[in-house]
């Protein structure tokens, strides 16, 4: 589970980094179901704020440039995922919530490409499709968004079972 969290990291960084000044103020749809849309910032800040609670670090500003700051959380959180200090199930969620940021965050950017590897997003439908009702009740995935086409890539059988949009820009 610690290499697919490090994969989420890196990529949801990557993907951070992408964002520009006015960028902010962007909404995204929500984490979890019934949650309210945040926009950019918002979303940002509260991924900061989990990323430094998972290190076992104090809260830390974001400051103008978050992505130095948020960069910095990432590697702290690997090094304590790594040394076994986060819990297998709170992995999995921050794994999970990860890759859903990053492919919001991308999308609202205006990529029509999902930052998503097929090498992450394969282990994590094997691992969460058994157990996709459970990840519903505690509001983690939507409804999934069926009929599931043919042949669909990992990435978007993920999305599609979370009861995410893989493309939103096409619908």
């Amino acid at each position: 589970m610690t290499d697919l969290f490090v994969m989420a990291e890196r990529m949801l960084v990557e993907v951070l980094g992408r964002i520009k000044p006015g960028d902010g103020k962007i909404v995204l749809p929500p984490m979890r179901v019934g949650d309210a849309p945040q926009t950019i910032r918002e979303s940002v800040a509260r991924h900061a704020r989990d990323e430094a609670r998972l290190a076992g670090l104090p809260e830390v500003e974001l400051g103008a440039d978050p992505h130095p700051v948020v960069a910095r959380l990432a590697d702290e959180t690997i090094e304590a995922a790594r040394a076994g200090r986060i819990d297998a199930d709170e992995l999995l969620l921050a794994t999970i919530t990860r890759c859903f940021l990053a492919h919001d965050v991308a999308f609202h950017l205006g990529s029509t490409a999902c930052p998503l590897p097929e090498e992450l997003a394969r282990p994590l439908w094997e691992i969460t499709d058994p157990q996709a009702a459970e990840w519903r009740e505690r509001r983690v995935f939507g409804e999934p968004l069926l009929p599931m086409p043919p042949h669909v890539s990992w990435r978007d059988r993920f999305l599609r079972t979370a009861g995410r949009d893989p493309h939103p820009h096409f619908d």
